[in-house]
């Protein structure tokens, strides 16, 4: 579930005044979610590494996120990125969001083509 800020309908989902909230809040989501892959506990130790260099739910910039995820695992970081960009996909289609169509495009290109659109 994504949490942030908004209010919370009858039926328990969170409502966004703002779309480039609802889309930070989708993109820390998927960072997570990509990050449990690997366990909790080194889950928590990337968080606390991405929190000391900036990133946080309010500050979620997908290109500086992408340089300290490959500054922290290498070549590694494309498995993370990968996922990161695969839930963000579902999640963008979830919510009605737009998404970019372009079938001779990676899931990153299009997601990188959205957010840079949305300012994130």
């Amino acid at each position: 579930m994504i949490k942030g800020n908004g209010s919370t309908q009858a039926d328990g989902k969170k409502m966004y005044d703002d779309i480039e909230a609802l889309k930070r809040n989708i993109l820390w989501s998927a960072l997570q979610g990509a990050l449990s892959l690997l366990g909790e506990s080194s889950m928590k130790a990337v968080m606390h590494h991405l929190s000391k260099r900036g990133v946080d739910i309010n500050s979620i910039d997908i290109k500086d996120l992408e340089y300290l995820l490959h500054s922290l695992f290498g070549d590694g970081a494309s498995v993370i990125i990968n996922e990161m960009y695969k839930r963000l996909e579902k999640e963008y289609l979830r919510h009605g969001l737009d998404i970019d169509k372009d079938v001779n495009a990676t899931i990153r290109e299009r997601m990188m083509r959205l957010n840079s659109k949305a300012g994130i």
